[in-house]
Protein backbone atom coordinates (compact mmCIF):
# COMPACT_ATOMS: atom_id res chain seq x y z
CA UNK A 1 0.00 0.00 0.00
CA UNK A 2 1.44 3.50 -0.80
CA UNK A 3 0.87 6.46 1.11
CA UNK A 4 -1.89 7.72 -1.32
CA UNK A 5 -4.12 4.78 -0.83
CA UNK A 6 -4.53 5.48 3.13
CA UNK A 7 -7.46 7.48 3.94
CA UNK A 8 -6.98 11.02 4.71
CA UNK A 9 -4.00 11.47 7.71
CA UNK A 10 -2.24 13.90 5.50
CA UNK A 11 -0.26 15.62 8.38
CA UNK A 12 1.49 11.98 9.72
CA UNK A 13 2.35 11.20 5.64
CA UNK A 14 4.33 14.48 5.56
CA UNK A 15 6.12 13.84 8.72
CA UNK A 16 7.10 10.53 7.75
CA UNK A 17 8.24 11.93 4.30
CA UNK A 18 10.32 14.43 5.89
CA UNK A 19 11.62 12.33 9.10
CA UNK A 20 13.09 9.90 6.18
CA UNK A 21 14.64 12.82 4.35
CA UNK A 22 16.38 14.09 7.26
CA UNK A 23 17.04 10.50 8.29
CA UNK A 24 15.48 10.58 11.48
CA UNK A 25 12.87 8.37 11.16
CA UNK A 26 12.16 6.98 14.81
CA UNK A 27 12.88 2.82 15.32
CA UNK A 28 9.97 2.88 17.36
CA UNK A 29 6.48 4.68 16.85
CA UNK A 30 2.91 3.50 18.63
CA UNK A 31 0.62 4.12 16.42
CA UNK A 32 -2.50 5.17 18.49
CA UNK A 33 -6.32 5.06 17.20
CA UNK A 34 -9.05 2.83 15.71
CA UNK A 35 -8.26 0.37 13.05
CA UNK A 36 -10.64 2.23 10.90
CA UNK A 37 -8.49 5.47 11.26
CA UNK A 38 -6.19 4.01 9.52
CA UNK A 39 -3.41 2.50 11.63
CA UNK A 40 -2.44 -0.84 9.61
CA UNK A 41 -2.84 0.93 6.56
CA UNK A 42 -0.41 3.35 7.52
CA UNK A 43 1.95 0.95 8.92
CA UNK A 44 2.14 -1.08 5.61
CA UNK A 45 2.50 2.26 3.44
CA UNK A 46 5.33 3.33 5.95
CA UNK A 47 7.11 -0.24 5.64
CA UNK A 48 6.48 0.06 1.84
CA UNK A 49 8.07 3.23 1.60
CA UNK A 50 11.13 2.44 3.75
CA UNK A 51 11.89 -0.12 1.79
CA UNK A 52 11.30 1.13 -1.70
CA UNK A 53 14.00 1.25 -3.92
CA UNK A 54 12.80 3.78 -6.08
CA UNK A 55 10.29 6.04 -3.91
CA UNK A 56 9.19 9.46 -5.06
CA UNK A 57 9.59 12.57 -3.20
CA UNK A 58 6.00 11.92 -1.58
CA UNK A 59 5.82 7.98 -1.92
CA UNK A 60 6.67 4.83 -2.33
CA UNK A 61 7.00 3.69 -6.55
CA UNK A 62 4.52 1.03 -5.98
CA UNK A 63 6.38 -1.03 -8.90
CA UNK A 64 9.84 -2.11 -7.35
CA UNK A 65 10.13 -5.39 -6.26
CA UNK A 66 10.19 -4.21 -2.75
CA UNK A 67 7.17 -2.39 -2.85
CA UNK A 68 5.23 -5.49 -4.97
CA UNK A 69 6.25 -8.04 -1.82
CA UNK A 70 5.11 -5.75 0.90
CA UNK A 71 1.61 -4.46 -1.32
CA UNK A 72 1.22 -8.42 -1.01
CA UNK A 73 2.41 -8.74 2.38
CA UNK A 74 5.51 -11.51 1.52
CA UNK A 75 8.11 -9.49 2.11
CA UNK A 76 10.92 -11.51 4.45
CA UNK A 77 11.60 -8.22 6.14
CA UNK A 78 8.06 -6.85 7.19
CA UNK A 79 7.25 -9.11 10.09
CA UNK A 80 3.34 -9.29 11.88
CA UNK A 81 2.51 -9.76 14.74
CA UNK A 82 -1.32 -9.95 15.96
CA UNK A 83 -3.30 -11.61 18.70
CA UNK A 84 -3.74 -15.42 18.08
CA UNK A 85 -6.28 -17.89 19.97
CA UNK A 86 -4.36 -20.63 22.00
CA UNK A 87 -1.42 -20.46 24.66
CA UNK A 88 1.16 -21.71 22.72
CA UNK A 89 0.06 -20.28 19.49
CA UNK A 90 2.36 -17.65 17.23
CA UNK A 91 1.25 -15.53 14.94
CA UNK A 92 4.07 -17.18 12.89
CA UNK A 93 1.27 -20.28 12.99
CA UNK A 94 -1.33 -17.93 11.57
CA UNK A 95 0.53 -16.64 8.25
CA UNK A 96 -1.82 -18.28 5.67
CA UNK A 97 -5.15 -16.66 7.84
CA UNK A 98 -3.26 -13.49 8.30
CA UNK A 99 -2.42 -12.58 4.49
CA UNK A 100 -6.04 -13.52 3.80
CA UNK A 101 -7.71 -11.76 5.96
CA UNK A 102 -5.75 -7.96 5.01
CA UNK A 103 -5.80 -8.67 1.49
CA UNK A 104 -9.78 -8.01 1.94
CA UNK A 105 -9.20 -4.84 3.63
CA UNK A 106 -6.69 -2.87 6.41
CA UNK A 107 -9.05 -1.18 8.12
CA UNK A 108 -10.42 -4.22 9.37
CA UNK A 109 -11.31 -4.70 13.36
CA UNK A 110 -9.91 -7.56 15.70
CA UNK A 111 -13.41 -8.72 15.87
CA UNK A 112 -13.25 -9.03 12.12
CA UNK A 113 -10.12 -11.05 12.63
CA UNK A 114 -11.62 -13.06 15.32
CA UNK A 115 -14.37 -13.86 12.27
CA UNK A 116 -11.45 -14.86 9.87
CA UNK A 117 -10.43 -17.63 12.60
CA UNK A 118 -14.15 -18.59 13.74
CA UNK A 119 -13.55 -17.88 17.13
CA UNK A 120 -15.55 -14.71 17.34
CA UNK A 121 -16.14 -16.09 21.15
CA UNK A 122 -12.74 -16.61 22.12
CA UNK A 123 -10.34 -14.12 23.38
CA UNK A 124 -7.37 -13.58 21.42
CA UNK A 125 -3.38 -12.75 23.42
CA UNK A 126 0.01 -12.29 22.33
CA UNK A 127 1.50 -14.72 24.04
CA UNK A 128 5.36 -15.63 25.63
CA UNK A 129 5.91 -17.50 22.51
CA UNK A 130 5.16 -14.72 20.39
CA UNK A 131 7.97 -12.15 22.39
CA UNK A 132 10.28 -15.09 21.89
CA UNK A 133 9.06 -15.20 18.42
CA UNK A 134 9.49 -11.41 17.77
CA UNK A 135 13.08 -11.74 19.46
CA UNK A 136 14.94 -14.51 17.70
CA UNK A 137 13.33 -13.31 13.84
CA UNK A 138 14.49 -9.58 14.75
CA UNK A 139 18.04 -11.42 15.64
CA UNK A 140 18.78 -12.36 12.44
CA UNK A 141 19.68 -9.95 9.49
CA UNK A 142 17.69 -8.86 7.08
CA UNK A 143 17.23 -10.91 4.12
CA UNK A 144 16.90 -8.54 0.86
CA UNK A 145 15.61 -5.01 1.84
CA UNK A 146 17.56 -1.92 3.84
CA UNK A 147 15.60 -2.70 7.30
CA UNK A 148 13.59 -5.05 9.12
CA UNK A 149 9.82 -3.80 10.28
CA UNK A 150 8.01 -5.39 13.10
CA UNK A 151 4.34 -4.22 13.07
CA UNK A 152 2.62 -5.43 16.19
CA UNK A 153 -1.10 -4.76 15.93
CA UNK A 154 -3.20 -4.48 18.52
CA UNK A 155 -0.45 -4.26 21.19
CA UNK A 156 -2.72 -3.47 23.94
CA UNK A 157 -2.92 -7.77 23.77
CA UNK A 158 0.47 -7.68 24.75
CA UNK A 159 -0.19 -7.53 28.52
CA UNK A 160 2.54 -8.01 30.70
CA UNK A 161 4.62 -9.77 28.16
CA UNK A 162 5.39 -7.15 26.82
CA UNK A 163 8.18 -6.70 29.45
CA UNK A 164 10.12 -9.21 27.26
CA UNK A 165 10.39 -6.79 24.28
CA UNK A 166 11.56 -3.60 26.75
CA UNK A 167 15.40 -4.09 26.12
CA UNK A 168 15.06 -4.24 21.78
CA UNK A 169 12.55 -1.74 22.51
CA UNK A 170 15.19 0.73 23.67
CA UNK A 171 18.31 -0.82 21.92
CA UNK A 172 17.14 -2.19 18.63
CA UNK A 173 19.57 -4.02 16.02
CA UNK A 174 20.82 -1.79 13.63
CA UNK A 175 17.85 -0.20 10.93
CA UNK A 176 15.24 -2.27 12.92
CA UNK A 177 11.93 -0.59 12.53
CA UNK A 178 8.94 -1.43 15.19
CA UNK A 179 5.44 0.11 14.38
CA UNK A 180 3.17 -1.14 17.50
CA UNK A 181 -0.65 -0.14 16.32
CA UNK A 182 -2.76 0.38 19.68
CA UNK A 183 -6.46 1.46 20.45
CA UNK A 184 -6.41 1.98 23.82
CA UNK A 185 -3.21 3.71 25.41
CA UNK A 186 -4.10 2.74 28.96
CA UNK A 187 -3.55 -1.09 27.91
CA UNK A 188 -0.38 -0.96 27.28
CA UNK A 189 2.58 -0.79 30.26
CA UNK A 190 4.18 2.75 30.55
CA UNK A 191 8.00 1.04 30.36
CA UNK A 192 6.82 0.06 26.69
CA UNK A 193 4.23 4.01 26.20
CA UNK A 194 8.03 5.43 27.12
CA UNK A 195 10.32 3.83 23.93
CA UNK A 196 8.06 4.65 21.51
CA UNK A 197 6.89 7.58 19.69
CA UNK A 198 3.19 8.04 19.94
CA UNK A 199 1.44 9.14 16.86
CA UNK A 200 -1.85 10.09 17.41
CA UNK A 201 -4.54 9.10 14.46
CA UNK A 202 -7.70 11.14 14.37
CA UNK A 203 -10.87 10.28 13.01
CA UNK A 204 -10.96 10.62 9.42
CA UNK A 205 -13.01 14.12 7.97
CA UNK A 206 -16.48 13.70 7.30
CA UNK A 207 -16.62 15.25 3.99
CA UNK A 208 -13.29 13.08 2.48
CA UNK A 209 -15.29 9.63 4.11
CA UNK A 210 -18.44 10.65 1.98
CA UNK A 211 -15.85 11.23 -1.05
CA UNK A 212 -14.79 7.63 -0.07
CA UNK A 213 -17.61 6.20 0.19
CA UNK A 214 -18.64 7.68 -3.33
CA UNK A 215 -15.68 6.18 -4.88
CA UNK A 216 -15.35 2.69 -3.46
CA UNK A 217 -18.57 1.81 -2.25
CA UNK A 218 -20.70 3.31 -4.83
CA UNK A 219 -23.05 5.26 -2.82
CA UNK A 220 -25.31 8.58 -4.00
CA UNK A 221 -24.48 11.45 -2.47
CA UNK A 222 -27.24 11.34 -0.03
CA UNK A 223 -26.10 7.94 0.94
CA UNK A 224 -22.51 8.34 1.38
CA UNK A 225 -23.43 11.78 3.30
CA UNK A 226 -25.44 9.63 5.91
CA UNK A 227 -23.00 6.90 6.33
CA UNK A 228 -20.28 9.19 6.97
CA UNK A 229 -21.86 10.62 9.60
CA UNK A 230 -23.06 7.40 11.30
CA UNK A 231 -18.95 6.21 11.22
CA UNK A 232 -18.25 8.81 13.24
CA UNK A 233 -14.77 8.31 10.97
CA UNK A 234 -14.20 5.54 11.22
CA UNK A 235 -13.65 3.70 7.41
CA UNK A 236 -14.07 -0.06 8.10
CA UNK A 237 -17.82 1.25 10.13
CA UNK A 238 -19.02 3.36 7.05
CA UNK A 239 -18.22 0.49 4.73
CA UNK A 240 -20.26 -2.21 6.91
CA UNK A 241 -23.03 0.38 7.13
CA UNK A 242 -22.92 0.83 3.14
CA UNK A 243 -23.30 -2.84 2.50
CA UNK A 244 -26.75 -2.82 4.83
CA UNK A 245 -29.89 -1.42 3.49
CA UNK A 246 -29.97 2.16 4.96
CA UNK A 247 -33.97 1.99 4.64
CA UNK A 248 -35.13 -1.34 6.25
CA UNK A 249 -32.62 -0.21 9.07
CA UNK A 250 -34.23 3.20 9.37
CA UNK A 251 -37.53 1.27 9.16
CA UNK A 252 -36.60 -1.06 11.88
CA UNK A 253 -35.39 1.77 14.33
CA UNK A 254 -38.25 3.30 14.06
CA UNK A 255 -40.63 -0.09 14.56
CA UNK A 256 -38.40 -0.66 18.02
CA UNK A 257 -39.05 3.28 19.08
CA UNK A 258 -42.81 2.89 18.47
CA UNK A 259 -42.90 -0.76 20.16
CA UNK A 260 -41.01 0.84 23.21
CA UNK A 261 -42.73 3.58 23.63
CA UNK A 262 -46.27 1.56 23.87
CA UNK A 263 -44.10 -0.99 25.87
CA UNK A 264 -46.49 -4.43 25.49
CA UNK A 265 -44.19 -7.26 25.87
CA UNK A 266 -46.57 -9.47 23.98
CA UNK A 267 -45.64 -6.83 20.90
CA UNK A 268 -41.54 -6.56 21.71
CA UNK A 269 -41.13 -10.15 21.92
CA UNK A 270 -41.76 -10.82 17.92
CA UNK A 271 -39.44 -7.58 17.20
CA UNK A 272 -36.49 -8.51 19.11
CA UNK A 273 -36.62 -12.45 18.22
CA UNK A 274 -36.41 -10.72 14.62
CA UNK A 275 -33.63 -9.03 15.63
CA UNK A 276 -31.67 -11.49 17.19
CA UNK A 277 -31.55 -13.17 14.30
CA UNK A 278 -29.61 -10.57 12.21
CA UNK A 279 -25.69 -11.18 11.93
CA UNK A 280 -24.12 -9.24 14.26
CA UNK A 281 -22.75 -6.41 11.55
CA UNK A 282 -26.45 -5.81 10.76
CA UNK A 283 -27.05 -5.36 14.22
CA UNK A 284 -24.50 -2.36 15.32
CA UNK A 285 -25.42 -0.95 11.87
CA UNK A 286 -29.02 -0.35 13.45
CA UNK A 287 -27.26 0.92 16.73
CA UNK A 288 -25.13 2.77 14.81
CA UNK A 289 -28.10 4.15 12.68
CA UNK A 290 -30.15 4.94 16.28
CA UNK A 291 -26.90 6.65 17.44
CA UNK A 292 -27.00 8.90 14.26
CA UNK A 293 -30.73 9.49 14.87
CA UNK A 294 -30.44 10.84 18.62
CA UNK A 295 -27.87 13.38 18.41
CA UNK A 296 -29.68 14.81 15.26
CA UNK A 297 -32.83 14.81 17.45
CA UNK A 298 -30.45 16.32 20.65
CA UNK A 299 -29.42 18.73 18.24
CA UNK A 300 -32.90 19.89 17.43
CA UNK A 301 -33.63 19.88 20.13
CA UNK A 302 -31.14 22.41 21.74
CA UNK A 303 -31.51 24.56 18.42
CA UNK A 304 -34.23 24.75 15.89
CA UNK A 305 -32.54 25.67 13.00
CA UNK A 306 -30.31 23.02 12.85
CA UNK A 307 -29.51 21.43 9.58
CA UNK A 308 -30.85 18.01 10.32
CA UNK A 309 -29.00 15.32 8.38
CA UNK A 310 -31.77 12.17 8.14
CA UNK A 311 -33.94 11.52 5.23
CA UNK A 312 -37.65 13.44 4.78
CA UNK A 313 -39.64 10.44 6.09
CA UNK A 314 -36.75 10.16 9.68
CA UNK A 315 -36.99 13.95 10.13
CA UNK A 316 -40.38 13.79 10.12
CA UNK A 317 -40.63 10.94 12.86
CA UNK A 318 -37.65 12.82 14.68
CA UNK A 319 -39.42 16.41 14.84
CA UNK A 320 -42.87 14.46 16.23
CA UNK A 321 -40.37 12.40 19.01
CA UNK A 322 -38.85 15.96 19.94
CA UNK A 323 -41.55 17.51 20.67
CA UNK A 324 -42.96 14.68 23.43
CA UNK A 325 -38.87 14.75 25.27
CA UNK A 326 -36.57 16.19 27.55
CA UNK A 327 -33.30 16.72 26.51
CA UNK A 328 -32.26 14.83 29.78
CA UNK A 329 -33.82 11.69 28.24
CA UNK A 330 -32.28 12.03 24.52
CA UNK A 331 -29.16 12.04 26.54
CA UNK A 332 -30.43 8.71 28.32
CA UNK A 333 -31.10 6.83 25.07
CA UNK A 334 -27.93 7.80 23.54
CA UNK A 335 -25.97 6.63 26.47
CA UNK A 336 -28.21 3.28 26.14
CA UNK A 337 -27.48 3.06 22.74
CA UNK A 338 -23.56 3.13 22.94
CA UNK A 339 -23.86 0.45 26.12
CA UNK A 340 -25.49 -2.03 23.37
CA UNK A 341 -22.76 -1.00 20.68
CA UNK A 342 -20.18 -1.98 22.99
CA UNK A 343 -22.00 -4.83 24.31
CA UNK A 344 -22.84 -6.33 20.57
CA UNK A 345 -19.12 -5.79 19.69
CA UNK A 346 -18.49 -8.38 22.50
CA UNK A 347 -20.73 -10.81 21.13
CA UNK A 348 -23.52 -10.52 24.45
CA UNK A 349 -26.72 -12.50 24.00
CA UNK A 350 -28.55 -9.69 21.49
CA UNK A 351 -31.75 -11.28 22.73
CA UNK A 352 -31.58 -10.73 26.04
CA UNK A 353 -29.67 -7.18 25.19
CA UNK A 354 -32.33 -6.01 23.55
CA UNK A 355 -35.40 -6.82 25.93
CA UNK A 356 -33.84 -4.81 28.47
CA UNK A 357 -32.62 -2.10 26.11
CA UNK A 358 -36.50 -2.07 25.03
CA UNK A 359 -37.55 -1.62 29.23
CA UNK A 360 -35.44 1.37 29.63
CA UNK A 361 -35.86 3.03 26.74
CA UNK A 362 -39.58 2.87 27.41
CA UNK A 363 -38.62 4.97 30.59
CA UNK A 364 -36.94 7.01 28.75
CA UNK A 365 -39.25 8.19 26.11
CA UNK A 366 -41.93 8.47 28.52
CA UNK A 367 -39.13 10.85 30.31
CA UNK A 368 -39.01 9.17 33.39
CA UNK A 369 -35.56 9.57 34.12
CA UNK A 370 -36.54 8.88 37.78
CA UNK A 371 -38.57 5.44 37.73
CA UNK A 372 -35.43 4.00 35.23
CA UNK A 373 -32.74 5.07 38.08
CA UNK A 374 -35.30 3.13 40.50
CA UNK A 375 -35.09 -0.01 38.25
CA UNK A 376 -31.57 -0.01 37.86
CA UNK A 377 -31.01 0.24 41.57
CA UNK A 378 -32.71 -3.24 42.04
CA UNK A 379 -31.40 -4.88 39.11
Amino acid sequence: MQFSQVVAQEEIKEYFIHSDKQNRMPHAMLFLGATGYGTLAMANALAQYILCDHKTETDSCGQCNQCRKVDRFIHPDVHYTFPTIGSKMTSGDFLPQWRKFVSHGLYQDVQDWYRCLDGENKQGNITKDECDRILKVLSLKSYEGSHKIMIIWMAEFLGDQGNRLLKILEEPPENTVFILLAESQEAILNTILSRCQIIPFKPIEYPVLQEYLQDHAKLDKDSAMQMAFLARGNVQTALSLAQQNNDKVAGLWLDWLRLAYKGYGLEINPWVDQFAKLNRESQKAFMYYGLHFLREMLLFHLNPGHDIHLLEKEKLAMSKMSSLLTHQSIEGMILLIEENIFHIERNINSKILLLDSSIRMHYLLHNQEASLKALLSTS
